[in-house]
């Protein structure tokens, strides 16, 4: 899977954990992407999401329009995230091969 898919479910997870319905900058898991991997990266994550279906913004509201069940904890979505958005900046910061 990639990087995108899985900060998306990641995402997606944290929006269910937190009751379906959260203000856009309380999100830790895009906040983390917005850090590490950029403006540009989160907000293509989140447009997506809108695109399909998933999420609806409303004001400064994210919205979980498809609920599920998830077997995570708030501490485990955020330590995953965490390391696909430090892996992921690694590997498009690291320098060309010789």
């Amino acid at each position: 899977m990639s990087p995108e898919a899985r900060l998306a479910l990641l995402l997606l997870e944290e929006l269910e954990l937190r009751g379906g319905k959260v203000r856009l900058k309380y999100l830790k898991v895009y906040r983390l992407i917005n850090y590490w991997l950029g403006h540009d990266y989160a907000r293509k994550i989140i447009d997506r999401l809108v695109l399909t279906g998933y999420i609806a913004i409303k004001n400064d509201r994210i919205e979980l329009l498809r609920r599920f069940k998830t077997s995570k904890s708030q501490g485990q979505v955020y330590r995953e995230a965490r390391e696909i958005a430090t892996n992921t900046y690694l590997l498009m910061h690291r320098p060309p091969n010789k």
